[in-house]
């Protein structure tokens, strides 16, 4: 059979495309750090003054749905299983691509992604070459818009904005990169989640401005603990998560335990029974704090090292977790004014100088 080099081709970008990446379009990210789809009814229900009571599998596409057993992609089940990168601590997007094979490569099917508050998506800033990697790679992506926290100096929220109102245009750039990346246009994005702040109308605020946009894709949200936050009421989203560090960040006594969280699946059969269980920031690290009596990050290495992967991830298997992410799978650098006052850099150039 003679077929042409332009349809081989042709069927080769379109592949790539299918294969390529789960934007899990993430737009509310956790206090601590930082659609569904046709096959759901698009019911909302309201209280008498109107305030959004529950939102049930608002639906905006078909590609992504979802249900009490799993998130589904293109009528196919998905387990999401993801891993912490932010390209703004790997600033030259030619390095991107070595990343994520590697992260496909340990077994995990997607990234996270913080991103930092800029206007300008240009060079390391811009996002479109993150997507292009992702789908070469193969490998989904959960976008993730601040505020983010991610140990930043105010959240990566620029500093300038406490005096200026302008988040909009960072909420429009982020909208406008992603736009033709979404699932249904053949990329990677899939979900989109929010930020953790001040209350049911900022994310209301959010949520008309993705809306009214090109943004299909169903609504996340991680709280930072069992605080049944964002379920029901005013900023309701469509996909409710849980963050959890059970070891915290005291790298002191590394082989000292924190007792194993057991209660899970009972949270989750309380607060969200019709959705997939989801830890849109699981731990994965850790990090050290200033001061003399600093362990450095060699303990901390221990302390979330295998042997915690091995009973705390299982256990997370074991109350039926469906969308699974770890903070973080990539660390880079916090150069220049990103990070915050409460962590310190590892010393990565040590050398004999004698």
């Amino acid at each position: 059979m003679n077929i042409s080099s332009d349809f081989c081709s042709t069927q080769a970008e379109h592949f790539r495309r299918w294969t390529a990446t789960l934007l899990l379009w993430s737009w509310l990210s956790a206090l601590l750090y930082g659609s569904s789809i046709g096959a759901l009814a698009k019911s909302i229900v309201h209280d008498e003054n109107g305030d959004t009571l529950y939102r049930r599998g608002v639906s905006f596409t078909d590609q992504v749905s979802f249900d009490n057993y799993s998130l589904s992609l293109r009528s196919q089940r998905f387990f999401l299983h993801s891993g912490e990168f932010h390209t703004f601590r790997l600033p030259v997007p030619s390095l991107w691509p070595d990343i994520l094979p590697k992260v496909k490569a340990s077994g995990l099917n997607a990234v996270s992604v913080y991103v930092h508050m800029v206007v300008d998506f240009d060079g390391f800033r811009a996002l479109k070459p993150l997507y292009e990697a992702a789908l070469d790679a193969g490998i989904w992506i959960v976008l993730r818009p601040g505020y983010i926290n991610a140990e930043t100096s105010a959240g990566g929220i620029a500093h300038w904005a406490t005096s200026e109102e302008a988040w909009m245009d960072y909420i429009l750039g982020i909208i406008e990169e992603t736009g033709l990346y979404q699932i249904t246009e053949g990329g990677p994005v899939i979900d989109n989640e929010f930020t953790q702040s001040v209350g049911g109308e900022y994310f209301a605020e959010l949520e008309e401005v993705y809306r009214n946009s090109s943004i299909v894709l169903p609504l996340t949200y991680n709280d930072p603990g069992q605080g049944r936050n964002f379920i029901n009421g005013t900023g309701a989203v469509d996909l409710y998560g849980l963050d959890f560090y059970p070891q915290g960040f005291d790298c002191s006594h590394p082989l000292d335990w924190n007792r194993v969280t057991l209660n899970y699946h009972q949270y989750h059969e309380a607060v969200n029974p019709s959705q997939p269980w989801y830890f849109p920031e699981f731990q994965g690290g850790s990090f050290d704090a200033w001061g003399p009596t600093a362990p450095g990050y060699a303990p901390c290495a221990v302390r979330t090292g295998p042997d915690f992967m091995s009973v705390f991830y299982l256990q997370l298997w074991a109350s039926n977790a469906k969308l699974l992410s770890y903070y973080m799978i990539y660390g880079g650098t916090s150069w220049g004014a990103i990070p915050f006052h409460g962590v310190i850099i590892d010393d990565l150039f040590k050398s004999n100088r004698d």
